[in-house]
């Protein structure tokens, strides 16, 4: 694509050094090798990316997007914000300003994952071709693709997009973060439909107050992002958002539009009657919890907006066997016990996951937990307050500590709480079987934190871990022992 055809309509406050170019590639990594590629001189909160421009130009950069010019004879493009010029300018390259996929975007503390998922299988269901982008990875159709963020950056983000809708698919569903919104990830993306599931506590390391922290998810509900939303009424903050939101707006919960009336959870599913335009409908599925049929409800809204008949919407759902990676995975073993894993990582996510397994028919609670390094120090001892206000026996340990101390985080989630119910562990495989080896029959054992990740990150280096492999293996040599005795 030439130079000239991509900048042509962008806002930029000068050009150094022009020449009409032929452009092959974009990057803002400075070591990626490239093939006639613009750079982008992107300023983090630890690096500037002007100070590796000679690297990239070194790897085959041709084109550098600037907010200060640089003491290089190559074409420069300078602009006020190098973030939001990617988002313009990758759109742009990949042609996906052209798209004629409907965009659904779910933002929220939790749910956004189980959400989406709902959203694909229901379209799929229905004879829709879906793409989606989350935490637990890229589907384009049926084909899964890793994924490293839950909101790529443009660059990956519009090349997936491109990728969809060359593959013939009609949605694109996207877990849209509040990072991504901040850092301007999503400018160029117009959505057929935002959600919002909830706001919690998160997120503070980087956004410092609730305040900003709410700002910047309420800015996702407005008419430069999107033409519909759907609002889950009942969560905290949302009224406001509510209030300010210039789109035509969908309210979901007790409160909402589309009303929740009842729920009746069973050991394996869940039935709930919904109230829309005076009509009660009744709906089943497979998840349990209330804060999951929440996270429905709100998948039923985004396609009540996107046109969807809602008596075909609740058929669709009662055949769906609906499968998050990580969330709420109950696992087949051969105790008299149960295991569930979940990634539940904050306050309201503990408290949410924990209220719905209490329900359930079981004699104690065996909660396994720990904090991320390096995130929102605060939440820690609410973490703990919500585990052990809702467990028989809490066990503590690490989780990603990144480049912290581990027992210091164990400390810090420590801080305040009555520690009677708790054990400590660092080490998670020893904590996870320590949980194992009291659970007596009938009580359940919660391990919580990390869902389906692989790995635990330790002073940057991600080494080899599963939750659902330390549980598989603890079985595996146990019930070997047994057998052999």
């Amino acid at each position: 694509m030439k130079l000239y055809d991509i900048i042509s309509n962008m806002r930029f406050t000068g050009i150094k050094n022009y020449q009409e170019l032929d452009i092959d590639s974009l990057s803002c990594v400075s070591s990626e090798k490239l093939m006639n590629g613009i750079y982008f001189c992107i300023k983090g909160m630890k690096t500037d990316g002007h100070d590796y421009a000679y690297e990239a130009v070194k790897n085959g950069a041709v084109c550098l997007v600037v907010e200060h010019f640089i003491d290089l004879p190559i074409t420069q493009i300078l602009v006020s914000d190098v973030r939001k010029a990617m988002s313009y300018i990758s759109s742009i390259f990949y042609e996906t300003y052209k798209s004629k996929m409907k965009f659904i975007g779910i933002t929220g503390t939790n749910g956004k994952t189980t959400t989406t998922f709902a959203l694909r299988q229901l379209l799929t269901k229905m004879g829709k071709k879906v793409g989606l982008i989350g935490t637990e990875g890229v589907y384009i159709g049926n084909l899964l693709l890793p994924a490293t963020l839950t909101t790529p950056d443009p660059i990956d983000l519009h090349k997936l997009i491109a990728d969809m809708e060359r593959n013939g698919c009609e949605y694109c569903v996207m877990e849209v973060s509040a990072h991504s919104i901040a850092l301007n990830k999503i400018d160029d993306i117009m959505y057929d439909c935002v959600a919002l599931s909830n706001i919690t506590k998160d997120h503070l390391d980087f956004f410092l107050t609730m305040d900003n922290y709410c700002k910047c998810k309420a800015s996702l509900f407005d008419i430069k992002h999107a033409r519909n939303g759907v609002i889950n009424i009942d969560a905290k903050y949302a009224k406001e958002i509510y209030k300010q939101s210039n789109l035509n707006n969908l309210t979901i919960g007790r409160d909402g539009k589309l009303k929740l009336l009842n729920i009746d959870q069973h050991i394996h599913s869940t039935d709930f009657s919904i109230e829309y335009n005076d009509k009660e409908y009744h709906a089943k599925s497979n998840l349990i919890g209330e804060y999951n049929i929440y996270n429905l409800m709100l998948a039923i809204g985004c396609l009540l907006e996107l046109g969807f008949d809602l008596k075909e919407v609740i058929n669709k759902l009662s055949e769906c066997e609906i499968l998050v990676p990580g969330r709420f995975n109950v696992l087949h073993t051969p105790s008299n016990f149960s295991v569930v894993i979940d990634y539940a990582h904050t306050p309201d996510g503990i408290k949410n996951i924990l209220t719905a397994i209490k329900n359930l028919p079981i004699k104690r609670l065996i909660t396994v937990f720990g904090c991320g390094g390096n995130r929102d120090k605060t939440k820690r001892p609410e973490m703990a307050k919500m585990a052990t206000s809702l467990s028989d026996i809490v066990v503590v340990t690490s989780d990603n500590p990144r480049y912290e101390n581990p027992d210091m985080i164990i400390d810090d989630i420590l801080r305040g709480v009555d520690d009677k119910n708790i054990v400590t562990i660092t080490n998670r495989k020893d904590a996870i079987e320590y949980a194992l080896s009291i659970a007596s029959p009938n009580d359940l054992v919660a391990i919580l934190g990390k869902g389906a990740e692989n790995y635990q990150d330790i002073n940057g280096v991600k080494h080899h871990f599963s939750d659902y492999e330390v549980v598989d293996e603890y079985f595996k040599t146990t019930h070997t022992s047994e057998m052999k005795a």
